[in-house]
């Protein structure tokens, strides 16, 4: 099945949507970082998807009633929605134990990964440029967290899952047409985070006693829940509020715009995980981690640079391959 082409392109509306939904998901950041140390992940993240699934489904019902639950793609949707559960997952899983900065730039290898993926799954033709650009993307990685023995900290497993788990949520993407409306697929993305956080729930339940939770990642997953301060309580509950607004705006950015226009935007993420990392932790980026993030990011957008300009020579080809004169005349 070929990827479905979106036509819709709004460039300042989905720049706008993009930065708008990256910043909401920092300050989401901020606040399970602090919870890593007396909560579980799992229960920040069922509580956040429970109210997520509500806001948005009450929304949905509003604007457009019954019919706004219809999804044309629905298995699509939800896989994707379930990749990204386990990217969020692991993503906190990796924040309890390493700096902000560091666990965002090991994510934004994803891109890298993508186009990995799209030339061993996908069988789409990448040249020598581009995986020179995926080296030196991977290069960037191995900078940031080999020095000081970071890349033997179970985290960096977590925050490589995190980048793994987040890129093959982008190549179902691929396949998912513009037809379905941004709430539509926020309300389902925020029922498949709820569903993947019960079921790992219960699998904890069943097998977590076999796990040493000697790490703080591993703690964050493994520790009982608590229910005795409910100020924190509804903290959570108020994550479900800017997860739902997070999602819409990340589903508006990809659904308003060409993704080349609005994929560099990405890039604001880590600007917040600096900031935010330095302002609450006083985490300082070391030298190691700038140079791996500007490494990652020049080929992230090099790799970006050379899909446009594939693009351009396949469009070119489809126009002199359907009207050869007009092409002439050009």
């Amino acid at each position: 099945m070929p990827p479905v082409k979106n036509n819709t392109d709004y460039p300042i509306l989905g720049i706008s949507s993009v930065v708008c939904g990256l910043f909401l998901f920092s300050l989401q950041d901020v606040v399970i970082k602090f919870f890593s140390k007396d909560y579980s992940v799992l229960q920040i993240v069922i509580i956040r998807g429970v109210i997520a699934a509500l806001v948005v489904g009450a929304v949905v019902l509003t604007l457009f009633g019954r019919e706004g639950f219809v999804i044309r793609q629905p298995r699509l949707v939800l896989n994707k929605g379930f990749l990204a559960f386990l990217s969020y997952l692991t993503y906190y899983m990796a924040i309890a134990s390493l700096p902000l900065a560091d666990v965002v730039t090991i994510t934004f290898s994803a891109p890298i990964m993508v186009t990995v993926m799209s030339a061993l799954l996908l069988g789409e033709q990448v040249g020598l440029r581009r995986w020179t650009a995926v080296a030196v993307g991977f290069a960037g990685v191995f900078i940031v967290v080999g020095p000081g023995g970071k890349v033997a900290n179970i985290a960096v497993s977590f925050a490589a899952l995190a980048s793994l788990t987040y890129a093959l949520s982008s190549v179902i993407a691929r396949y998912i047409g513009p037809e379905d409306r941004p709430w539509t697929v926020t309300f389902y993305f925020s029922v498949a985070h709820f569903l993947g956080g019960v079921i790992l729930s219960l699998l904890v339940m069943a097998f977590g006693s076999m796990l040493v939770a000697n790490h703080p990642s591993i703690e964050f997953l493994v520790r009982p829940w608590s229910t005795d301060n409910h100020t924190d309580l509804l903290i959570m509950a108020a994550l479900g509020v800017n997860a739902a607004l997070g999602f819409y705006f990340l589903n508006k950015a990809y659904l308003s715009a060409q993704a080349s226009k609005v994929a560099p935007f990405e890039y604001t993420y880590i600007l917040w995980a600096v900031i935010f990392g330095y302002v609450f932790w006083g985490e300082v980026p070391a030298v190691n981690t700038l140079i791996g993030v500007a490494l990652l990011i020049g080929s992230n957008l090099y790799i970006l640079h050379r899909e446009l300009v594939n693009r351009r020579r396949q469009r070119r080809q489809q126009e002199i391959l359907s009207d050869p004169l007009a092409a002439q005349g050009s």
